[in-house]
This record gives C-alpha cells, sequence and structure tokens, in this order.
C-alpha cells in the first residue's frame, strides 16, 4: 500500500528530526527494530531522538551507544495526566520535522499531544493484531484523522487496522521488519554457547525467544516440549526473555518433570549466538503481529514451529521454512518437534529455505530505504531515487 497524502508539508533546509516515541524501552520487536536500524539512517540527511512513554528504560543505553538521544516521560500509572504536558514541551524544545510512535498508548497520546504542539507530520506505527480492548480500539479510531500515515510490518497487519481500527488505506504503509543479515548467518560462538548450558553434541536445542507473557503461549510450548521430550530424550529446549509468566512457568516445568530439561536464560543480548546454538525454533503464540523473531531465525538458517495466527504465515511459509500448527493446539506442536527432531534432513531444508526468505524480503537497508521514502514523501521532498527504495514493493 503506498500513502496518498497531499505532500504541502514545510520542507526542512536542515537535517530532518524525527522523534521517535515508544511506550517503554523494555526489550522487544520494535524496540530491536529501532535500535538496528535509526543508526543506518544518512546522518547527513537524519536527525534521530527516541522517548520513552513510561520509565522502564532497559535498552536506554544501548540506544546511546549507537549515538540516539534519549528521553522518557517518566510515566509510572495511567492516571498520570502530566506526562501530556511533558510531551509537549518536549516536543516545544526539541522542534522535530516528524513524530513516529509505536504501541497503542504513544500512538493516542502522540497524535492528540503532537497536533496540538504543531509538529508537521505525525507517522503511527501499529505492531499488533487484535490484541487492543475496546477502550483501545476507541481511541484509535478517535485520532486516526490526526496522523499522516500508519505504517505496518506486514500486509496482514494492514488488513487487519483497516478492518479493526478503522485505518483508512490510504493512510497504510508496508515498511517491512529489516535484520542484519550478516549477524544472524555469521556467528561462530555454537559450541560455545551449547556448552555453557550444558549441552552434548547430538541434543536438539529448541529456542523460544519473546516477552514470558499470556499472548505468547509459551505455556502450550512448554507442555508441547515436555510430550515430545517424552518421545525424544535427547531434546532440550531454552527460553530467552522476562515476563509476569516466569514464575508460573518455572512451576510448570517442575510439574512436568521436565526443570533439567529446560533452560531460563532471562533477556540476552547476544541473539545471533543463541540461535546459532539452537537446532529450532518453537514461537506457540496465541496471537502476533509480524514476529521478528521467526525473520532471525530464518537468517540465522534454522527450522521454525510456528502457530498459524496474526501475520506468522506471511513470514513462515509452510513445508518451506518451517511448519506451522494450529494456536493452542499441543498435541499437533508436539507432533511436530516429534517430526523435526527425527528428520535431520527435514532440519537442513527448512533452515536453508528459511535464509534465502529472509535475504529475499528482511534485509535492513530496505527496511531504512522504505522508511526513508515514505519520511521524505510526507515532508514533501523529492526522492532523487527511487531504485533501492521500491525493492520491497516488488516482493509483496
Amino acid at each position: 500500500m503506498t500513502t496518498t497524502i497531499p505532500t504541502t508539508r514545510r520542507i526542512p533546509n536542515h537535517r530532518i528530526k524525527v522523534l521517535h516515541l515508544i511506550t517503554s524501552l523494555e526489550v522487544g520487536g520494535a524496540q530491536q527494530g529501532l535500535l538496528l536500524g535509526l543508526p543506518r539512517f544518512d546522518p547527513d540527511r537524519y536527525e534521530h531522538v527516541i522517548c520513552s512513554l513510561m520509565d522502564r528504560m532497559r535498552m536506554a543505553a544501548q540506544f546511546r551507544q549507537a549515538g540516539i538521544e534519549v528521553h522518557s516521560l517518566g510515566l509510572r500509572r495511567k492516571t498520570d495526566l502530566a506526562a501530556a504536558l511533558r510531551l509537549r514541551t518536549l516536543l516545544k524544545q526539541l522542534r522535530p520535522d516528524i513524530l513516529h510512535t509505536y504501541l497503542l498508548h504513544s500512538n493516542v497520546l502522540g497524535r492528540i499531544v503532537g497536533r496540538l504542539a504543531g509538529v508537521p507530520v505525525i507517522v503511527s506505527s501499529e505492531r499488533t493484531i487484535g490484541q487492543a480492548n475496546r477502550w483501545g480500539r476507541l481511541a484509535t479510531r478517535l485520532t486516526n484523522p490526526l496522523t499522516d500515515a500508519v505504517e505496518v510490518n506486514s500486509e496482514t497487519g494492514a488488513r487487519a487496522i483497516e478492518r479493526d481500527l478503522g485505518v483508512p488505506a490510504g493512510k497504510i504503509e508496508v515498511v517491512r521488519s529489516g535484520i542484519d543479515l550478516d549477524a544472524f548467518g555469521a556467528s561462530l560462538k555454537r559450541t560455545e554457547i551449547r556448552s555453557e548450558l550444558g549441552l552434548t553434541g547430538d541434543r536438539h536445542l529448541v529456542l523460544y525467544v519473546g516477552r514470558l507473557r499470556r499472548v505468547k503461549g509459551v505455556e502450550h510450548g512448554i507442555r508441547a516440549f515436555a510430550s515430545a521430550s517424552a518421545q525424544h530424550e535427547n531434546m532440550h529446549m531454552a527460553l530467552a526473555g522476562e515476563g509476569e509468566q516466569l514464575g508460573y512457568l518455572r512451576n510448570l516445568a517442575n510439574e512436568l518433570g521436565i526443570s533439567e530439561r529446560i533452560s531460563f536464560l532471562g533477556v540476552r543480548n547476544d541473539l545471533p549466538d543463541l540461535f546459532s546454538a539452537a537446532d529450532s525454533v518453537l514461537m506457540p503464540s496465541l496471537n502476533e503481529g509480524f514476529p521478528r523473531t521467526a525473520i532471525e531465525a530464518m537468517a540465522a538458517g534454522k527450522p521454525v514451529i510456528a502457530t498459524r495466527v496474526g501475520g506468522t504465515p506471511e513470514a513462515i511459509v509452510e513445508g518451506e521454512t518451517g511448519i506451522l500448527v494450529p494456536s493452542a493446539d499441543i498435541d499437533a506442536m508436539a507432533s511436530a518437534l516429534v517430526k523435526l527432531v527425527g528428520d535431520r534432513g527435514l532440519q537442513s531444508r527448512l533452515g536453508k529455505g528459511g535464509r534465502r526468505r529472509a535475504e529475499q524480503n528482511y534485509a535492513v537497508d530496505n527496511y531504512v530505504a522504505r522508511l526513508d521514502g515514505l519520511y521524505r514523501q510526507l515532508l514533501g521532498i523529492e526522492e532523487p531515487s527511487s531504485e533501492v527504495a521500491t525493492t520491497q514493493d516488488s516482493q509483496i
């Protein structure tokens, strides 16, 4: 989809300043994408600043190390209306050309305060499908007129926000996620990571990467692993991430008698190395937008077992890059694990297919070019060359 917004904006005669407003700087797919992509914009053209709505700043140091200015509005409770005043003050101080907002709360607050503060261009990003509650959907619909464009990272997401959130089709822009293909394809630490986990060479390591939240379906994944590992004793599972279900999931592993075959790793900053150590990747989500983990696994050449939800089937091609199963179907997930673990030829074929698909569709340079093109279009700046920016269009 391509935006059809009139280009009657003020054209800046300086570097384009973009303020990225996101709900938090906790570890997540949207945050990881920004950390990877923003430093790759032309520094002679762009100045990027990131602001967290909440005072949860785990990744702040990483952004600063990448040369990106970081702010926080310090929101700790939903009733803190002063956060809106702090945002308005920050916008008046920084005077960005573009305000780019991410996730529900930042989208709504940014649209309202951004317009009141006179920001020339506002871009919103929708990263989830079907997770907003009634009030979230209503707030989004009411503030849709305040945004100039809505960025999504999948065609599935584009259809969903038009249908469920009332976003006009002319405002929707698909910008596929991008990853560092070299990093995920070149790690040499497989043996080292597996040694840390106490795994011998023939152990099949099943990896889960993501938040430990109910919507991620991790409980179903653990139960499926328990069932599959009863048939294949040479299996081990590792979970990288944190969340409110951590205690519950640890207890579940104990109850299922698999605590010695499962490792809870917490948040990891060495995902390429961790993926290199894995033999397969499990994604048991109950709902998804477009899963960054899927394309990271493919870039690492690892077969994926995932639930057929949200934008996942757009990333994972059944029989080509992975195996898709129904959501919350523990038996189907366990059967897929058993099938994959018992067939190394299948593992190799799916892994190679995933790497090819990642190379064709998810290079970070394509992501940057698409976003650069969108920003310039909305500001009314003629793009000198569209050759790179249109690469994705030919593949959608």
